[in-house]
């Protein structure tokens, strides 16, 4: 009985140190903001490891001339405070009535700092037509693009109330 009491106590404790670690930056999970001069995105890192950008120039002409959706993803470790991630989003022609014109596939590197608080982040994506695999090595994609406008800017962990 008292084995099982300190045992119950024990792992208490681990759940305990692990939640007051996750809350302190100690992992990867966590809303961010990178707020830039002209727009700003919000990432959101799941613990199941699915990830979630929107950005505020959605609406508006972007890589390819399009406008885009919500970006959906996975992440995976890539290093103690590195990670890797892939995003889908779809993307419309709105020059005349809005049309389906796409899906994009973008690959994220995020560099978090010692403390977790903030992330570097880079990318390369590819915009493929309408009917075209983008998962398919040998499929063209339209039109390639980067993040480059994130030069220099970083995301910033939402803190907790």
């Amino acid at each position: 009985m008292k084995l099982a009491r300190l045992l119950v106590t024990t792992l208490g404790l681990l759940a305990l140190a692990a939640s007051l670690a996750a809350a302190d930056g100690g992992d990867f999970t966590g809303t961010y903001l990178a707020s830039l001069p002209q727009r700003a995105e919000i990432l959101q890192l799941h613990q199941d490891g699915t990830a979630l950008i929107t950005l505020s120039d959605e609406v508006t002409s972007g890589a390819g001339g399009f406008t885009f959706s919500d970006s959906l993803g996975s992440w995976k470790v890539a290093g103690p405070r590195k990670l890797t991630a892939r995003y889908l989003n779809l993307n419309f022609d709105v020059t005349g009535p809005p049309a389906f014109s796409g899906t994009a596939v973008v690959d994220y590197v995020y560099e978090f700092s010692a403390n977790f608080k903030t992330i570097a982040a880079s990318c390369q994506g590819k915009i493929f037509p309408p009917g075209v695999d983008p998962f398919n090595p040998s499929s063209t994609p339209v039109t390639t693009f980067d993040c480059s406008y994130l030069n220099g800017f970083l995301y910033q962990r939402m803190p907790l109330p």
